[in-house]
């Protein structure tokens, strides 16, 4: 049986489930005016030039290739007939055109209307036309479903849509065909929600903005707004940095792929004012690292608000430790998590021979807290069990388990920061049988034992230890380790 140390604490076994699926295919378009075809020279009614109309499209196609989801907004286009007085701008009609010969420089019919007529969103009808509040113009909302269009289908336009013979069209009351055009191109889609995950002040910040489909490789960049202070956004797409200031900042990222198609998306990025506090974090007195024992740690926020949290790690000594870890700088274990989100951090498995210590939690909200530590036994072969965070106490009731060629593995942790604590314990056996020891451990230090070597009245029986300090500094936990590779964690009561 090896030393209890070299052995990890576990925490059950988390199943990472969940993922968003994204569109395959997202396509993109510039409207303007020297798009159309002819192009076109927007005036008012009297004859003096008004404003160029522009505007974007973006097109989802879902990996079923069942439905398009598109958003669309035009500027300089009136959407309600009374944003401006003169009636030349007034928008009459918005259509999808498509056709086999299709290009920048050829025109083709209406396959699917969701603006005036022909209107095919109608199966069900779910557009949405919003006019801008202030100012000309407005957006477009809606859905192409495989049952709509203009005598024709999605799935009979999907090579024409995906091979570029097809383009969006906005009419006007000036301009019957076709006032503003673009033409719709195969582009980067940036799969990121418009709220990013929020930062805390002080602490870094990590966020990777990703894309599918287009031509790789991609190249992000900020279009306009600013980041917080303190963050940058790289050329392949990552937030980093520490944020200075709390608050909340709005800026547009463009993504441009290999073949020169570029997207653009608007994101809010909030930074909270960092209230962490490890008074009352939570704790987990037992962590180890080597290429056969590793920590596994799951985050939970309970909050219905964002909560900001992040991990101390300390070795034997009291000492900081900075723990090897797979998704993180070493021993830099922090985040932010929006209401019912959950993070998951492990330690890389890379410590030789190992290396052990323990971790509490800070967070400024309610957090729930898993720590999975797993055992490689083998080729393939694993054990694995759990423990949860909790506060510490003064009081702390360990059961354990020696019979039948069972060990039991103890841990001990200090979580006062300033000075160190003797604990003391009461083993009592099943039998009754009582006897004491003592341990002192510095601040914030740490300690683990395999309970029938280092207490050997314990060997072979049952029963509970009681820890007791002058001040609630305790964090203890158990684990069993049975005769056939049983692995399993012991409750502890306060």
């Amino acid at each position: 049986m090896p030393r209890f140390h070299a052995i990890p604490f576990a925490a059950a076994a988390i199943l990472l489930a969940g993922s968003t699926a994204f569109a395959d295919t997202t396509l993109i378009a510039l409207l303007s005016n020297s798009a159309e075809n002819p192009v076109t020279v927007p005036t008012l009614s009297t004859g003096e030039a008004r404003p160029v109309s522009f505007g974007t499209a973006t097109l989802v196609l879902n990996s079923a290739q069942t439905q398009i989801t598109y958003s669309i907004s035009v500027t300089n286009i009136d959407f309600t007939g009374s944003q401006t007085p003169d009636a030349n701008d007034n928008l009459t009609a918005a259509h999808f055109h498509a056709g086999p010969a299709v290009s920048p420089s050829t025109n083709g019919g209406v396959v699917f209307g969701f603006f005036g007529a022909p209107f095919n969103d109608n199966n069900p009808n779910d557009v949405v036309v919003t006019p801008f509040p202030n100012g000309v113009g407005g957006t477009v909302l809606g859905k192409w479903d495989l049952a709509e269009g203009n005598s024709t289908t999605l799935t009979a336009q999907l090579s024409n849509l995906l091979n570029g013979h097809a383009y969006v069209n906005f009419h006007t009351r000036q301009f019957g065909g076709g006032e503003v055009r673009g033409n719709l191109i195969a582009g980067p889609g940036i799969n990121n929600p418009t709220i990013l995950p929020s930062a805390t002040q002080g602490l870094s910040y990590l966020q990777a903005l990703t894309t599918t489909g287009g031509t790789p490789p991609y190249a992000w960049a900020v279009q306009s707004g600013t980041l917080p202070a303190g963050l940058t956004l790289s050329a392949g797409g990552l937030i980093t940095g520490n944020a200075t200031t709390a608050g909340t900042s709005t800026f547009t990222a463009a993504v441009t792929d290999g073949a020169s198609v570029t997207n653009i998306q608007t994101f809010t990025l909030a930074v909270l004012a960092n209230g962490l506090t490890f008074t009352n974090a939570l704790r987990l007195p037992h962590m180890v690292d080597s290429s056969t024992l590793i920590t596994h740690y799951a985050i939970v926020n309970l909050e219905q608000t964002p909560v900001s949290y992040r991990f101390r790690f300390f070795d034997d000594t009291g000492a900081e430790f900075a723990v090897p870890l797979q998704n993180s700088n070493p021993g830099e274990a922090s985040g932010v998590l929006n209401p019912g989100g959950i993070a998951f951090i492990q330690t890389a498995g890379t410590s030789a021979p190992f290396a052990q210590g323990w971790a509490e939690v800070a967070s400024n909200g309610k957090i729930g807290v898993t720590a999975v530590f797993r055992f490689i036994v083998g080729s393939g072969n694993e054990l694995l069990t759990s423990i949860t965070g909790t506060q510490s106490g003064s009081n702390v009731f360990l059961p354990f388990d020696n019979a039948l060629g069972a060990v039991t593995g103890v841990a001990v942790a200090n979580t006062n920061a300033s000075q160190s604590i003797n604990v003391t314990m009461t083993m009592t056996l099943e039998n009754g049988a009582k006897s004491t020891a003592s341990i002192t451990l510095p601040a914030h230090g740490h300690t683990s034992f395999a309970l029938p070597t280092s207490y050997t009245a314990t060997a072979g029986a049952r029963g509970t230890i009681r820890f007791q300090s002058s001040g609630a500094d305790l964090a203890v936990t158990g684990l069993r380790f049975g005769s056939n590779n049983g692995f399993v964690s012991l409750g502890n009561f306060q």
